[in-house]
């Protein structure tokens, strides 16, 4: 297949360009230099101005991240609605009978209780509601011979393509790794008793590749899985462990002690779909992370 994939220069943008590039041609649409055709998903009439080559699917790894309606919030939902509208549009119109959507498991509202693809939707956030509108831009799209599916991974951690680039080190599976290896301290603001499941980039977007290999008919909302589900103070532990082999330094852990029950300690995120269950090694990750983070 010919792929045209948007943020192949991202987290999961670029985990999805090695692993699809392995068995399809890519083709890259984004504001960089380098890439195939380059677009601002704010300018919808820049999209749909496109030329764009007859093209087999269309994968969308550029979806609104929490900085945009922190730093531009109109021009996040511009990119959500109109932008992601826009974009599909063209793709649908140059042959994409395939449509793919990396959304966010905030689509289903708060991380309590037990969440698969069955369970209704209730985003809460700007971020979230946003995410569900680009879904449902997609959604929309998805019939007759064309095919579409929303990838709703958790807590996301992976190598970065672009360290420079990166907005994102706030982020648990991020600033986790960089304080421990850099500061020999993490520092958690609330219990950590918060449970998450925790997927790489690679597992992403091998379910994204099972997708689309699996002929698909309709609309699908896929939840990819990575191999650790746990708490975040897990999360923690193990970052301390990798830290202290790499560094030869203990790393010191500092929390809210529990004193009663944690909302979202119950939480238990899961898929009913063979295609989206994942195997990536979490501890090579963190370790690179943190020697990037170390060589700064």
């Amino acid at each position: 297949m010919r792929i045209l994939v948007t943020g192949a220069s991202g987290l999961i943008g670029s985990a999805m360009v090695e692993r699809l590039a392995q068995s399809h041609e890519i083709l890259t649409l984004g504001r960089r230099a380098s890439a195939d055709f380059r677009a601002d998903l704010s300018d919808p009439a820049a999209i749909a101005a496109l030329e764009l080559p007859a093209i087999d699917a269309l994968v969308h790894c550029a979806g609104v991240v929490d900085e945009d309606f922190r730093d531009h919030p109109e021009r996040a939902m511009q990119m959500a609605m109109f932008g992601a509208d826009a974009l599909v549009q063209k793709a649908v119109s140059a042959g994409a009978a395939r449509l793919v959507y990396i959304s966010s498991a905030h689509v289903y509202g708060p991380m309590v209780g037990h969440v698969d693809e069955t369970t209704p939707y209730n985003p809460v956030s700007n971020y979230a509601i946003a995410h569900f509108a680009t879904e449902q831009v997609f959604r929309r799209q998805a019939k007759g011979a064309v095919a579409g599916a929303a990838l709703r991974p958790c807590a996301v951690f992976g190598d970065l393509a672009d360290p420079s680039g990166f907005r994102r080190w706030s982020l648990i599976p991020f600033s986790f790794p960089r304080d421990a290896a850099i500061e020999h301290r993490i520092v958690i603001r609330s219990t950590g008793e918060q449970r998450r499941n925790f997927v790489g980039t690679a597992d992403v977007a091998a379910c994204c590749a099972n997708w689309l290999d699996s002929a698909p008919e309709g609309w699908s909302g896929l939840n990819p899985l990575g191999t650790l589900t746990g708490t975040v103070f897990d999360f923690a532990q193990i970052c301390a462990e990798v830290s202290e082999t790499l560094t030869g330094t203990p790393c010191e852990i500092t929390r809210v002690t529990p004193e009663g029950p944690t909302p979202g300690e119950d939480f238990d995120y899961a898929t009913v779909s063979p295609l989206a269950q994942g195997n990536q090694d979490l501890r090579p990750v963190l370790e690179r992370l943190m020697r990037h983070a170390l060589d700064q």
